[in-house]
């Protein structure tokens, strides 16, 4: 995609990337929303470069969340407003610690937190998944929005993140249409996935396997073996059957 990263050019060239995968993200949902009369799905983008902190609008159980450039998780935040790839300001935003891609681009991240130990492999697509599962977010934010439906009436419980692994899948998906995914690109997702996942059920994000299911199933559809596309309606009604199912 964009060639190897050296300590001189990582953060202008992985600042330059994570636009790029925004972009094509936004240029993937962006035909299928005005198809259902949704709207326009893109989110607002902070990319927390070197050297700066943003402060979300987001809470977690220690209060307002705060992110450095280096904080080892990325976010989607439903009340933050900032600007979207057309420079429009919006509310619900995309939060990317710049630092934290590098370390996961060269596989290099290896400090504790949601993404502990997911060092030893490298490469953009790894990057790129976990951008398009806060995307995933965006997009049901979105649909949210769209039948201005109140948050209580989003995905439950592990679906809430299984169903951005789905819809995370399903770009991937149109990625490798176009040529652009290769084998080793698949397998450092997947290993991202499995690396990730909670010990246990219920608490919270989905096992490595619940969540390996969930990108498999919107990368290929109902099943590994069925063949052919996964598509953004077999995400809803899998991991969102309360309104979809």
């Amino acid at each position: 995609m964009t060639g190897a990263i050296t300590r001189d050019n990582a953060q202008q060239k992985v600042s330059g990337y994570l636009t790029s995968v925004l972009d094509d993200l936004d240029s993937t949902w962006t035909p299928w929303f005005r198809e259902l009369g949704w709207g326009d799905p893109a989110p607002g983008r902070v990319l927390v470069e070197a050297g700066d902190t943003y402060r979300s609008g987001c809470e977690d159980a220690d209060g307002a969340i705060v992110v450095a450039s280096d904080t080892p998780n990325a976010f989607f935040c439903g009340v933050d407003k900032a600007r979207d790839g057309a420079g429009t300001r919006v509310e619900g935003s995309v939060i990317l610690p710049v630092e934290a891609f590098v370390g996961i681009w060269t596989g290099t991240f290896l400090v504790e937190g949601p993404l502990d130990s997911i060092g030893g492999f490298q490469g953009e697509f790894t990057a790129a998944t976990v951008v398009a599962h806060e995307y995933g977010h965006a997009v049901v934010d979105r649909i949210l929005r769209a039948g201005r439906l109140s948050d209580s009436r989003g995905p439950r419980g592990e679906n809430s993140e299984l169903i951005a692994d789905c819809l995370a899948g399903n770009w991937a998906a149109t990625v490798l249409r176009r040529d652009e995914l290769s084998a080793t690109d698949i397998v450092q997702a997947v290993t991202l996935i499995q690396k990730i996942g909670d010990p246990q059920p219920g608490q919270g994000h989905g096992t490595s396997a619940q969540r390996i299911a969930a990108i498999s199933r919107g990368f290929f559809g109902g099943s590994v073996s069925g063949g052919g596309q996964g598509q953004p309606i077999g995400c809803l009604a899998e991991y969102w059957p309360e309104e979809f199912g």
